[in-house]
């Protein structure tokens, strides 16, 4: 009799122990699709969350780079994959919700079940050192007064051009020469470069550059002040309506079990709440930033909403 008591305190004491998962998922590691190359805030935000949810889960999240067009390569491998949360994307709005909309994409961010948000970071607006912009407001003036001669790097299409295009909506048409540059790095070095005047990146990216003192921020294009430069204020601050947070978002096949969901957005929780995940972030100057499945569907549709709006503005709408 004593045995049996035992084996069921054994038996109740490890279950109690254990991770909260469903019993039968998951029993095969989780393929996590970032749609960028290997670098990026995507990229190091899963790989950060992905290490440290090793103990929560039975198995590994593993990150896979499938680049290509603007994102929407990798997009289009989860949204074919099997709905079982095996297969899952990770991206930010400025990109999901934009790509579709202006390409003859088959789906959209709505076509996919959202899991969580996990992290976010921070945009900067940026120029040279030696630049004679001091503030945002020197910038737009400049721009307004010499209208096509002041040259814009960004990525046509994508979350630096739409949000130079709700900064341009929010201070009343900026008439810029656009200077093609895909990523982070291709925009510092155009500005670095002398091809460019002013931009805006990743404040992960920039900073290494701040430090040696070859570029400066005018602002930062957040919806509040980032606390990795808290003394540089928001463009909202000097009276511009105009902010993009680098949502670091989770998505999953269109009708994936609820219940497989749950296990994942529950680990993804507990790995955000973790001291020694999101000191791992910060040191990457990410914010721990988790959202419910809920809460990431209002946030995406808002933001798609706000993109949906500029691009019938601008005709870019397909």
């Amino acid at each position: 009799m004593r045995k049996v008591f035992v084996a069921v305190l054994l038996a109740i004491l490890t279950a109690t122990a254990l991770p909260v998962f469903a019993a039968d998922y998951p029993d095969k590691a989780i393929q996590v699709v970032v749609p960028w190359k290997p670098g990026g805030g995507s990229d190091i935000s899963a790989r950060i969350i992905g290490d440290h949810m090793k103990n929560l889960l039975p198995e590994p999240l593993v990150v896979s780079n499938i680049d290509g067009a603007a994102g929407l390569n990798g997009a289009y491998q989860v949204n074919r994959a099997r709905a079982d949360c095996y297969t899952v994307l990770w991206e930010h709005p400025g990109n999901l919700a934009v790509a579709p909309m202006v390409t003859k994409a088959k789906f959209s961010w709505e076509d996919f079940e959202p899991v969580a948000i996990t992290a976010m970071g921070s945009t900067a607006l940026i120029v040279r050192a030696d630049s004679p912009y001091k503030t945002a407001a020197d910038a737009f003036a400049d721009i307004k007064a010499h209208p096509g001669q002041v040259r814009w790097a960004l990525a046509l299409n994508a979350v630096s051009h739409f949000t130079f295009l709700n900064i341009s909506h929010s201070v009343g048409k900026l008439n810029v020469m656009y200077i093609p540059a895909n990523g982070d790095k291709g925009r510092i070095v155009s500005l670095l470069g002398g091809n460019s005047d002013i931009s805006t990146v990743g404040f992960a990216s920039v900073k290494p550059y701040l430090e040696s003192g070859d570029l400066r921020v005018l602002a930062m294009v957040n919806s509040e002040r980032s606390p990795f430069a808290p003394d540089i204020p928001t463009l909202k601050e000097q009276g511009v309506d105009a902010s993009y947070d680098f949502l670091y978002s989770v998505f999953a096949p269109k009708g994936t079990p609820q219940k497989n969901i749950e296990v994942l957005t529950t680990a993804f929780r507990k790995a955000v709440a973790d001291p020694s995940t999101r000191e791992a972030l910060k040191e990457q100057s990410l914010v721990p930033y988790y959202r419910t499945p809920e809460e990431t569907r209002k946030i995406w549709a808002k933001e798609a909403a706000l993109y949906k709006e500029l691009a019938k503005e601008n005709g870019l709408l397909k």
